[in-house]
């Protein structure tokens, strides 16, 4: 039993992270059909590329937009109420979706708009979940296994979820994926409600806060990890990311392939990463996190320059096995340090300032991207993109690792 539990990751000893993962799991596959189920209507109903773009651009462009306040309200909120309100608030709007399907609204603005408002939704749901995370497992030293986790149950919502849309797809309409995502709220409300969280107010802060987004800022970026370790962030957001999108054109382009290439090259990054957030997820306390900071985004850029240039099957896989995992874990052991380095009052804000750096800024690199691969070509605008994480990565550790107050200050703000 006690060899068992060394191969278990550290944040699944707690009961109360253990109802989490199970709740997280079923609503992260259902928000993946969802996602799956939306593209689809909307490419059927209009067969415009472009609109299916802005789907994803609509889902995700708040997280960028909204930030600040979804921060405001991740620390000053009763966060567990405010948790549950959202979820149910993004339960309504899938069974709003699945009522339109089945009355056969043929008017794609009316998906569009439901669409931003659940990129809205989203933006604030995810500050305020992640602030809980400390709650849930109890220690601040298991913050790196349960991010792992949460990584992992994402890595698995986005290999089965699709794959079960696309089963869905087949035998009915895109309403009962809705239906379904819907209904999977249940699991994580649930779970949080099983819980028994302290349903208190958010976490009391010190003194006076300040008025104003140029004020909250000027507090963030005095925190070593806000200022030392987000601009990498920032540029695996804008520069890395885009290859999803970019994927299709890959394919053709690059190996005049078919659908069946597509779902091997992704399914390669989906295994990287999840081989990753498993690694992340044994971690018990603090490990290496400072040295995969420095180390992880160089490896996101030399592996992009290689795939770059790639064009035999089996290596391009290896190299996306590597890109999704060196990204994963660039991107979670920084999200990481710092939730474990900074108040409890300013973490909310800290994480929506993480989810601005990163998902926030990938639907402006795709479209980036998009526009440059079609003037430079896809394998020129890879590789810019390759060296540009490069510069960042190595400008990062020039930073963090040649002036030493910068490092102390981190060691300091961890504890150590």
């Amino acid at each position: 039993m006690a060899g068992w539990r060394l191969w278990l990751p550290p944040a699944l000893t707690k009961p109360r992270f253990r109802l989490y993962t199970a709740g997280h799991l079923v609503s992260v596959i259902g928000g993946w059909i969802q996602q799956v189920a939306l593209a689809w209507l909307v490419y059927r109903l209009t067969q415009s590329t472009f609109l299916l773009g802005l789907t994803g651009f609509l889902l995700n462009i708040f997280y960028l937009l909204l930030g600040p306040a979804a921060g405001i309200v991740a620390d000053r909120m009763p966060r567990l109420p405010t948790l549950i309100l959202i979820d149910v608030i993004l339960a309504t709007l899938s069974v709003g979706l699945a009522v339109m399907a089945l009355m056969g609204v043929d008017n794609v603005n009316a998906y569009l708009a439901v669409a931003a408002l659940i990129g809205v939704a989203n933006a604030f749901e995810m500050p305020v979940r992640q602030t809980l995370i400390k709650d849930i497992v109890e220690d601040r030293h298991l913050v790196t296994s349960a991010l792992g986790m949460s990584a992992m149950i994402f890595n698995v919502g986005r290999m089965v979820g699709p794959s079960i849309a696309g089963l869905l797809l087949i035998q009915f309409s895109e309403a009962w994926c809705f239906v379904l995502n819907a209904l999977s709220y249940a699991a994580i409300i649930g779970a949080l409600l099983a819980m028994r969280l302290p349903r208190a107010s958010a976490p009391t802060a010190t003194g006076a806060q300040p008025a104003g987004l140029r004020a909250n800022l000027s507090v963030l970026l005095a925190f070593p990890a806000v200022r030392y370790l987000l601009p990498t962030v920032v540029a695996i957001g804008l520069f890395a990311t885009p290859y999803v999108p970019l994927m299709p054109s890959i394919v053709t382009h690059f190996f005049d392939g078919q659908s069946s290439t597509l779902g091997l090259l992704m399914s390669a990054a989906g295994l990287g990463a999840f081989a990753a957030a498993t690694y992340l997820s044994l971690q018990p306390g603090y490990g290496r996190q400072i040295r995969m900071v420095s180390l992880a985004p160089l490896a996101v850029g030399v592996v992009l320059l290689g795939f770059a240039w790639s064009r035999t099957l089996p290596l391009s896989m290896l190299l996306l096995a590597g890109l999704g995992a060196s990204v994963l874990v660039a991107v979670n052991a920084t999200n990481a340090l710092l939730q474990q380095s900074v108040p409890d009052a300013w973490r909310g804000r800290v994480i929506a300032l993480y989810s601005m750096s990163f998902a926030g800024t990938a639907p402006i690199g795709g479209l980036l991207a998009g526009s440059l691969g079609e003037h430079l070509g896809l394998a020129v605008t890879l590789t810019l993109n390759g060296a540009l994480i490069v510069a960042a990565g190595l400008f990062g550790r020039w930073r963090l690792h040649n002036h030493p107050e910068a490092l102390r200050g981190l060691m300091r703000s961890l504890g150590r």
